[in-house]
């Protein structure tokens, strides 16, 4: 039975937020990649970053949802929504948890479609904030475990992309993890293991430098390539050597030893460039290019195609150097820019404010 909860949302908004990312050995969190080639514990070690992706949840007419960001509106009734539109994901999560008379308000740090796991973040955020507004219905509070598993299989189940986990938990546990894809398992489908203290987290944000190309990636034809080729049996044996990159990566990001994790880097985009080469455009050539100068790290981020790239120092003196190098080939493309962040050390992040008299919606 669906619950209206406008009445209970005049008095008060849900917000929630949640943390993008960068990663080495992506893909293997896909279930095709991990489940037929358990024996090598498939693993992807990502970054989380400080731009976030944020909720807002309020009152909205009864017996209706609205989903809403500065692009794009949909409104359906609650026990009729069309789960197929632009928003087609996010009404299926809202679905799940049987409410109405909301009105759903998103709002992006990062670029669209940049790359970072947008998908994934955005459905970890709206999790969130249903499941606080589903408390005093008489639920209880999801965990983060609890919120992946749940998105993750709305979004996988219903095929609105090639997904695996990887996104979601990074934007439900934030920091710097190693994670382990244990889908055959009964118990679970993912193990994280933290690389990182804090104070870590914030020397690797001195080596780090991400950059958004300009335009949208489309990483469906690049997912589907890969895919394709992975299950015939073609270029098998550079995806088993980057599950060892994505290893490698996570022993030198626990040592801080940032000499090797950058050619651990540029071996893995190396390797992905040559399976498909269109997930690096001109642009991203032109900025690896300074990289390999530099003898810094360099990566497309997500499926590339577009969206955004990411560098890792091996001394934050570089940075400087490399932040004008590409802020010169960026600045002829008006969308282009430098991204200012941080590794987030924190993951989904929900709270219930109270709305002051004169700022209720009429």
């Amino acid at each position: 039975m669906i619950k209206d909860i406008h009445t209970e949302l005049q008095d008060i908004q849900i917000l929630s937020s949640a943390p993008c990312r960068v990663d080495i050995g992506g893909t293997w969190d896909l279930k095709c990649f991990a489940l037929p080639f358990a024996h090598i514990h498939p693993v992807t070690t990502n970054i989380a970053l400080s731009m976030r992706t944020h909720i807002r949840l309020s009152a909205y007419k009864a017996g209706r949802i609205r989903i809403w960001d500065n692009q794009h509106e949909e409104e359906y009734p609650a026990d009729d929504l069309d789960l197929s539109g632009h928003f087609g994901f996010l009404f299926s999560v809202s679905a799940h948890f049987a409410l109405s008379g909301i009105d759903i308000e998103i709002g992006y740090e990062s670029p669209p479609r940049s790359g970072l796991g947008g998908s994934g973040v955005l459905a970890v955020a709206l999790a969130g904030a249903l499941a606080k507004a589903r408390e005093p219905v008489g639920n209880d509070t999801l965990t983060p475990e609890a919120i992946v598993e749940l998105v993750y299989n709305i979004e996988d189940g219903l095929r609105y992309s090639y997904t695996g986990l990887q996104d979601q938990c990074a934007a439900a546990f934030g920091g710097i993890h190693r994670w382990h894809w244990t889908y055959g398992e009964m118990d679970s489908k993912f193990r994280r293991e933290e690389l990182l203290s804090t104070e870590g987290y914030t020397r690797t944000s001195d080596h780090l430098l991400v950059a958004y190309i300009g335009e949208n990636h489309d990483s469906n034809d690049v997912n589907s390539k890969q895919v394709t080729d992975f299950l015939s049996g073609t270029n098998r044996s550079q995806w088993f050597r980057i599950n060892e990159i994505a290893n490698e990566f996570a022993h030198a990001l626990q040592q801080e030893d940032w000499k090797a994790a950058g050619e651990r880097i540029n071996e893995e985009t190396d390797i992905r460039c040559s399976i498909v080469p269109s997930r690096i455009t001109p642009v991203g050539e032109s900025l690896q290019a300074i990289c390999h100068e530099m003898g810094v790290g360099f990566a497309t981020a997500g499926g590339g195609n577009g969206g955004c790239v990411w560098a890792l120092a091996q001394n934050p003196d570089q940075i400087a150097d490399l932040s004008s190098g590409w802020e010169a080939i960026l600045k002829p493309i008006p969308t282009a820019t430098l991204l200012p962040v941080t590794v987030e050390p924190q993951g989904l992040l929900v709270e219930k404010i109270t709305i002051e008299a004169d700022a209720k919606r009429p």
